[in-house]
């Protein structure tokens, strides 16, 4: 069998697959996002529903050719060199068990949901690279007047697609409560 330099084009001869080195990268990407929040519950109530939708940028991945322990010449992976747009929904629920909810409130929340709309490199739609989403941790709100409200979450975000990743993402925001 052969494998196939990915600079180059030229085939290079591996019998076995143990013959040459396998190789893994932990990367910590960035992102940002901006989107809408609707929330199913009264302004006084301390569990709060809420369905969130919004666009994400993922950041580019690291090239592996860039790396102090890599030989360029070993890496065959396909890279995503550009930021990379995902529209995202998520559904979930927020609890609040330390404050009250007409002042200052700290609490849990939890979502899950997928980024359902993915671009690929290029800027075409649809690159069928959907993944499944889930988050979970702390939240803290604080009304102002009646009707606005600050919140922010900071929450440990799991994302599956053909294996899991793991992050830390935050939320911050402005709610307008309309009941």
């Amino acid at each position: 069998s052969h494998d196939y330099n990915t600079q180059s084009g030229e085939p290079v001869p591996f019998e076995s697959q143990d013959e040459y080195a396998q190789y893994e990268t932990l990367q910590t990407l960035s992102n940002l996002g901006a989107g809408l929040e609707l929330l199913l519950g009264d302004r006084d109530d301390r569990v709060v529903g809420s369905f969130r939708i919004y666009l994400l940028r993922d950041a580019a991945q690291q090239d592996p050719r860039d790396s102090a322990t890599i030989q360029p010449e070993h890496v065959v992976a396909d890279i995503r060199d550009q930021n990379r747009d995902v529209g995202m929904g998520m559904v979930g629920l927020s609890w609040g068990f330390i404050g009250r909810p007409s002042g200052f409130m700290a609490g849990m929340s939890a979502y899950v949901g997928s980024g359902f709309l993915t671009w690929d490199e290029d800027g075409g739609p649809l690159a069928h690279t959907e993944f499944l989403s889930f988050q979970i941790g702390p939240n803290a709100t604080y009304r102002i007047g009646r009707a606005f409200q600050v919140n922010m979450d900071v929450a440990y975000q799991g994302r599956f697609r053909k294996g899991f990743s793991h992050g830390v993402t935050g939320t911050v925001g402005m709610r307008y409560m309309f009941d």
